[in-house]
């Protein structure tokens, strides 16, 4: 949309780092005295976790004409809505569910706090998945999180002869793209890449350490929505279970294709949310929350501000650490010795096994 965009972190690291500086974004380290973005002046602040707005506002004293707050769950205390409300232009949340949390425990109204759910980027509009197999041949679980339950199913559908790979945590970490998504019959996971699936018209079964409605159609799909597509709101499964349904529910979730890409057009566009976004009209906010929220929300920032900087400390030492050592096996020397290293190791284990 032509934006210049600055990037303000406490701690940014990898892999995420990389994949900013990629596309040009400037990071800045909001924990730097003499930090770039102090007194500096933006169109648009948007942020979604607390202790940057405190941070930025109140110690680097950040000048924005439009302030936006995103919450993105109402169950992490960092995501949740910064006592000063009243500086805020816009409070966002990311689901039906999490803004009924918030103006229940706010005392809001409903219109004083907007729905942005998760929405798809303009490359995805690009690519369309136009074979769909008769059967289910390759699938691919995408969690950082996958309950057991899932890693049973997967375990059951591979002795059956499905391809079944594990994107994420535990498996194989991917920044996703349309080709990743393209590539499988079927996906099994929750939450944002629900409504890229949708958009790729890519068969998806929404379940994960929430549990989850799994295959959806008309009867659950207005509550899986509603709650960010998380599987909140529904019950777990059996490995056996999940595998059933997967197997048998395919055939129909393809034939409803057509209406979840539509669904994702109308309200998961990203580009199009922002537009709309922009040219609504703001809602006026009170000032702040009571006197005590407001101190204890305070008190909470400067213990994590505390955490913060230790942090940083430590992730600045191992990353001292790792170049180091990266520059030493670089070196001549070790790749010469590298023979006797390995020799060395074997025998070691040798001994290690005789001695138990």
């Amino acid at each position: 949309m032509g934006w210049e965009v600055w990037v303000a972190a406490f701690l940014s690291g990898e892999p995420m780092a990389s994949e900013f500086k990629k596309l040009g974004f400037r990071i800045v380290d909001i924990l730097a005295t003499d930090s770039a973005i102090s007194n500096a002046k933006f169109d648009l602040a948007w942020i979604h976790h607390a202790p940057v707005f405190y941070e930025l506002f109140i110690v680097h004293k950040l000048e924005a004409a439009m302030v936006v707050f995103c919450s993105l769950s109402p169950f992490e205390p960092l995501e949740a809505v910064p006592a000063n409300i009243g500086n805020l232009d816009l409070l966002l949340a990311n689901s039906i569910e999490n803004r009924n949390f918030i103006t229940k425990d706010l005392g809001l109204d409903r219109d004083q706090v907007v729905v942005f759910p998760n929405a798809v980027p303009t490359n995805y509009w690009d690519y369309l998945k136009e074979f769909h197999s008769p059967v289910l041949r390759r699938i691919a679980v995408i969690s950082n999180h996958p309950p057991l339950e899932v890693l049973g199913a997967a375990t059951i559908l591979k002795g059956n002869g499905v391809d079944v790979t594990h994107i994420g945590r535990g498996g194989t970490p991917m920044l996703m793209s349309p080709n990743h998504l393209l590539h499988y019959d079927a996906v099994i996971t929750i939450g944002k890449t629900v409504p890229y699936c949708f958009a790729l018209k890519v068969p998806v079964y929404c379940y994960d350490h929430f549990g989850g409605p799994g295959w959806l159609i008309e009867d659950n799909f207005d509550l899986a929505s509603q709650n960010n597509f998380s599987g909140r709101g529904f019950l777990k499964k059996s490995a056996e279970t999940l595998t059933h349904e997967i197997v048998n529910g395919y055939r129909e979730s393809v034939r409803m294709l057509d209406v979840y890409r539509n669904h994702a057009m109308n309200f998961h566009n990203l580009s199009k949310n922002l537009e709309l976004l922009f040219s609504q009209p703001r809602m006026p906010l009170p000032k702040q929350l009571n006197d005590t929220d407001s101190k204890q929300a305070l008190k909470q920032h400067a213990q994590y501000m505390r955490l913060a900087k230790i942090l940083s400390v430590r992730d600045a030492e191992l990353s001292a650490c790792n170049k180091e050592i990266s520059r030493v096996k670089s070196t001549f020397s070790w790749r010469l010795t590298a023979p006797f290293r390995v020799a060395y190791n074997f025998i070691r284990r040798i001994w290690t096994s005789a001695d138990n």
